[in-house]
């Protein structure tokens, strides 16, 4: 299954559908998890990297959000 999931983000990133800086909820999509999740992640400290310019406003880097993928791979077999 993750394999399938990194096969999906590349052809989405190949096919552009992402941009550069993502809001949370466009982030949330390109990992396929809910903005409810990355929310909890902040709290804990524990998820990808994110940029937050004003107290409400938080933007992901869709670079940061593959190296962080990248970070929790499972590699099996």
């Amino acid at each position: 299954m993750t394999h399938d999931l990194l096969a999906e983000l590349r052809s989405a990133i190949e096919a552009q559908q992402y941009p550069q800086i993502m809001t949370p909820a466009q982030a949330a999509d390109f990992l396929g998890v809910s903005d409810y999740y990355l929310l909890d992640l902040r709290k804990r400290k524990s998820g990808p990297a994110y940029s937050q310019p004003a107290s409400k406003i938080v933007r992901y880097m869709r670079d940061d959000l593959i190296a962080w993928m990248n970070e929790h791979r499972v590699i099996t077999g």
